[in-house]
């Protein structure tokens, strides 16, 4: 059978390769961050773990040392921007070039959307939105320079729908970074087409994930039962439904892939 010109056995067999790749992982230090940096670097990649506190995040590495990869952890805030041009100048000084950043550092208040303080749905603005562009502008300059690079941001399905349980300003962030998304994606894509890079940034939008964080909505009869009721599934998510799709949107097997909400929800938003 006859293939384009640009197709190889060696790109397919590569598909999801990530031996030696640098990933960078903001919110490094919670479930979802120790998970993927556990699957990429036991795939052989180089994982760069961040956030603020760093005794979780060197626990995270240490935990790690038992794969074929390699992981470092490497304290800062995602909306100090000093902090984020920092992380890229001594990841790029360690390694010479950076592959993925993953964008996965966030939080959470929940409170009735009559009674949400301003305070509060302007931190969690803070963190999730500006937690958010900040390093998509540093990472993403540097991979104009470098010639190419993938982000991967996370949403939610709270982005796309409404829901109980006072999700005011987590919702209204969520769709913000959406949109911050597909703007950055349609921008760069055009910039890049211009003058030679190519970034791909897309995002995933998961629905409940089991968690810690998440166990007392998860324990509750009262409270879960909405979610169940939206899952044709029958279940909320578990971590590991969440590592294939990140592994996938930041390897090769992504690369006509841009702009994209990718929904991980047990078909939640399907109907």
């Amino acid at each position: 059978m006859a293939m384009t010109h640009s197709w190889s056995d060696e790109f397919a067999l590569n598909l999801f390769n990530m031996k030696n790749k640098v990933v960078v992982i903001t919110g490094g230090n919670g479930t979802l961050g120790a998970a993927y940096a556990r699957t990429f670097c036991l795939h052989g990649a180089h994982v760069i773990i961040t956030a603020r506190n760093n005794t979780t995040l060197d626990e995270v590495c240490a935990s790690l040392s038992d794969t074929p990869g390699t992981c470092e952890a490497f304290c800062s805030d995602v909306t100090d921007r000093t902090s984020i041009a920092n992380l890229v100048k001594e990841v790029d000084r360690k390694y010479g070039h950076i592959d993925v950043l993953i964008n996965n550092a966030g939080m959470a208040f929940r409170a009735p959307a009559e009674d949400m303080p301003e305070e509060k749905f302007e931190h969690i603005m803070s963190v999730n939105v500006t937690g958010t562009l900040i390093p998509c502008q540093e990472f993403g300059k540097y991979f104009m320079k470098q010639g190419k690079g993938k982000i991967v941001n996370t949403s939610s399905v709270r982005g796309f729908c409404g829901h109980p349980d006072g999700y005011t300003a987590y919702a209204a962030s969520k769709a913000a970074i959406d949109n911050l998304t597909k703007q950055m994606s349609t921008e760069w894509a055009i910039k890049g087409a211009k003058e030679g890079f190519t970034i791909n940034i897309n995002a995933i939008a998961p629905t409940l994930i089991k968690s810690p964080l998440t166990q007392e909505i998860c324990e509750d009869p009262e409270r879960i039962a909405p979610f169940l009721a939206r899952l044709p599934m029958g279940r909320v998510a578990e971590t590991k439904d969440m590592v294939g799709l990140v592994m996938m949107l930041s390897s090769s097997a992504s690369d006509f892939i841009n702009g994209q909400i990718v929904y991980v929800d047990g078909g939640c938003t399907a109907g």
